[in-house]
C-alpha cells in the first residue's frame, strides 16, 4: 500500500545521497542496435527513465557512460566517464572492468563534486520501473553503526549495483580494480560492513533489461502504466 501511495504521489527524497547511474554495459545479449541505454522505450531512451525516478530522490546525480553520444547529453545531468587509468587498464586487459569501475567513477565524482555527501547510490540504466521511494526504504533501513554498504534483495536476487556506498571506500576501491584485479562487485563489497534491504511484494520494480525478451517485457509493462496514468486524470 506505501508504495502505491508513493507512485500515486511522486517521488520522495531523503538523505544526502548522491545518485550515480551505471551506464556503460556493452549490452551484447540485446543483440544488434543501439547501445542498450539508448534504446527506445516508451518513446525514449531507456536511460531516461532511471534518470527520471531517480534524480528527485538524490541531491544530485551523474551518469557513467563511456561511449559519447548525443543522447546523453540530452538528459541534462552530468555525464562522465570511467577515470582515465581505469579506461587504460581495460584497454590493456581487452575488455571492460564492469561495474566496479562505474562506482569507482561515480565515488570519485561525488567526493569532487560534494564532499559533504558521504554516500552515493547507484542504479543501472536498465532498470527502468525503479520505486520512487527507493531512498526512502534504503535510507530508513541504515543503523548505528551504519554498514558501508547497503544492497536491495528481492526474493533470492540481489541486486549488486542497487546498492548505497559509503565514499570512504573510494581509495580501496581503486586499489582493489588497478592493483588487485577485483572484478566481482560482491567480492568488493562484502570486504566491509555489509547490509540488505530486503524489498517489499515482487521483483516488478527492478525488472532488469538484458534481452530482447525482457525489453519487450518491458514495452508491455511501460505501455500499461502510460494507460492506467492516463485513466487516473480522467
Amino acid at each position: 500500500m506505501a508504495t502505491k501511495a508513493v507512485e500515486h504521489f511522486g517521488p520522495v527524497r531523503a538523505g544526502a545521497l548522491v545518485g550515480v547511474v551505471l551506464a556503460g554495459g556493452e549490452g551484447r545479449r540485446m543483440g544488434p542496435g543501439p547501445l542498450k541505454p539508448l534504446r527506445r522505450l516508451a518513446g525514449r531512451p531507456m536511460v531516461a527513465h532511471v534518470v527520471e525516478r531517480l534524480a528527485p530522490q538524490v541531491m544530485d546525480l551523474v551518469v557513467i557512460a563511456n561511449q559519447p553520444a548525443a543522447a546523453f547529453k540530452a538528459l541534462k545531468v552530468a555525464v562522465i566517464a570511467d577515470p582515465p587509468d581505469i579506461q587504460r587498464a581495460a584497454k590493456r586487459d581487452g575488455r571492460k572492468l564492469g561495474p566496479l569501475a562505474g562506482i569507482l567513477a561515480g565515488m570519485e565524482w561525488a567526493l569532487a563534486h560534494h564532499p559533504h555527501a558521504g554516500w552515493i547510490l547507484t542504479a543501472p540504466a536498465d532498470v527502468p520501473f525503479l520505486p520512487l521511494d527507493l531512498t526512502v526504504r534504503l535510507c530508513g533501513h541504515m543503523h548505528v553503526p551504519e554498514p558501508d554498504v547497503l544492497m536491495v534483495r528481492h526474493g533470492r536476487r540481489r541486486e549488486h549495483t542497487i546498492a548505497v556506498w559509503s565514499v570512504r571506500l573510494a581509495a580501496d576501491l581503486r586499489r582493489a580494480v588497478l592493483e588487485e584485479g577485483v572484478r566481482r562487485v560482491d567480492e568488493f563489497a562484502r570486504r566491509y560492513r555489509f547490509a540488505e534491504l530486503v524489498w517489499p511484494g515482487g521483483a516488478g520494480p527492478f525488472l532488469n533489461v538484458n534481452t530482447p525478451a525482457e525489453f519487450a517485457k518491458a514495452t508491455r509493462v511501460a505501455a500499461s502504466s502510460l494507460r492506467d496514468h492516463k485513466l487516473s486524470k480522467r
